[in-house]
């Protein structure tokens, strides 16, 4: 059983860590990372959303503290949650991020895939994403999720020029489908 339990408080608010000995972090990584290493002869489990090794924090601890040793067990990944929700299969769809990341790393992806996954951020939106590419004249289907399996989750399946208009869906995910 664990000991301690490191995650941002909405993760440590989904689960049950009665007893345990909690250590909450934010987008501060060194921070996270000195929690690991000054807990890691306890037994100290770390929780994020989704799938730890799809853009979150496996690489970083792996990085970081590579003489750990990790037993890691995925969740469900935000991509998938949102294809689930929509009905749609995802084999054969580009995944990418733009997590402190140029929107112009985008072009390469969407010149090259007429379907796109896109895990957003705080600075570069859901919205922020259909602006740029609908001022590059570029058409589509998109659908937006954000707070993915929360009681505010929130999915809109629209044109790249109506997403465009949307305000929010920062941090969430977007499917793109290019018009041909």
């Amino acid at each position: 059983a664990a000991e301690v339990v490191i995650g941002a408080r909405r993760v440590l608010d989904a689960i049950d860590v009665a007893q345990k000995e909690i250590i909450e972090v934010t987008a501060d990584i060194s921070a996270a990372m000195a929690a690991i290493d000054k807990n890691k002869e306890r037994n100290t489990v770390v929780v994020v959303s989704g799938d730890p090794g799809f853009y979150s924090m496996l690489k970083t601890i792996r990085n970081h503290l590579p003489e750990i040793a990790l037993d890691v067990i995925p969740g469900v990944s935000s991509m998938q949650m949102l294809f689930g929700r929509i009905g749609e299969e995802w084999q054969g769809v580009a995944l990418a991020s733009v997590h402190g990341r140029s929107l112009e790393e985008l072009d390469t992806v969407i010149e090259r895939h007429k379907r796109s996954c896109i895990l957003t951020d705080n600075v570069h939106s859901a919205p922020a994403i259909a602006r740029y590419l609908a001022d590059k004249g570029i058409t589509g289907r998109v659908v937006a999720g954000a707070n993915l399996s929360y009681d505010d989750e929130r999915i809109v399946d629209t044109t790249l020029a109506e997403l465009a208009k949307l305000e929010g869906f920062e941090s969430s995910v977007l499917y793109i489908e290019i018009d041909s």
